[in-house]
């Protein structure tokens, strides 16, 4: 699978671009993405998980049933360290398991080795003419 940039539309539009390769995501920090201290701040990184949850959630779905949509049902994060400015965020997720009607997903995301939050999330899958 070659780079391809993330559907970030909507709200992601604040969070863009983020990148993917096969499973792994790439996404640069800059000064609108930190918080007061100059950090990343903790709403963009659940915002990158989000992103990259949805984006891996979709593409399991469809390879069950093409057309298939799917709808966040939760996600968890837990934040373990911060970024700065510039720093690459690599991001990774996981289906840990999935059915016919929901998946579930793990992701990380690290920056310089050392591993900002981890996230896991549940999806639903639902037929392409189901809201």
């Amino acid at each position: 699978m070659s780079t391809r940039q993330v559907d970030t539309s909507g709200f992601g539009t604040y969070a863009g671009p983020v990148l993917r390769d096969g499973h792994s995501y790439r996404f640069e920090i800059a000064a609108h993405h930190l918080n007061a201290d100059d950090r990343l701040h903790g709403g963009m990184m659940m915002t990158l998980a989000a992103i990259m949850l949805a984006d891996a959630a979709r593409e399991a779905a469809a390879e069950k049933q093409p057309g298939a949509k799917v709808s966040a049902l939760s996600l968890n994060c837990d934040f373990v360290s911060a970024g700065e400015k510039g720093d690459i965020v690599d991001g990774v997720t996981e289906v840990t398991r999935a059915t016919r009607t929901v998946l579930f997903i793990s992701g990380e995301l690290r920056a310089s080795g050392r591993i900002l939050m981890t996230a896991t999330g549940v999806y639903s899958i639902k037929d392409a003419g189901t809201r």
